[in-house]
């Protein structure tokens, strides 16, 4: 009976442990580089804002995400001429999203 109550707690332990490392859990928050920042929000949207100095660019500039296999990170921009970016998860602290590493905000 012990024994298998403590397979059981194993297992949802290891099944929460999984869960929790999936790559989009990882991605969602505020992430800071040299270009501005970018917010990545649990319902796959996010907003990207440039640096506070770079007044001639658009703020809140919203985008839908997905994550392709466990490390690629596609954004569809939905700003005037909208585009898609790519961007590479490194770890659970570094993104690069062209050219510029963006680091996760705690």
């Amino acid at each position: 009976m012990k024994n298998s109550m403590l397979m059981g707690l194993l297992m949802i332990i290891l099944l929460f442990t999984t869960s929790c490392s999936r790559p989009e859990s990882r991605l969602i928050g505020k992430w800071v580089g040299s270009t501005g920042t970018i917010e990545f929000f649990k319902n796959k949207t996010g907003l990207i804002n440039p640096p506070k100095e770079r007044t001639d660019l658009p703020a809140n500039v919203q985008f839908k995400w997905r994550v392709e296999g466990s490390d690629i990170v596609t954004m569809i921009i939905n700003a005037p001429g909208g585009r898609t970016s790519f961007g590479k998860l490194q770890d659970n602290g570094t993104l690069i999203v062209e050219e510029d590493k963006f680091v996760k905000q705690k």
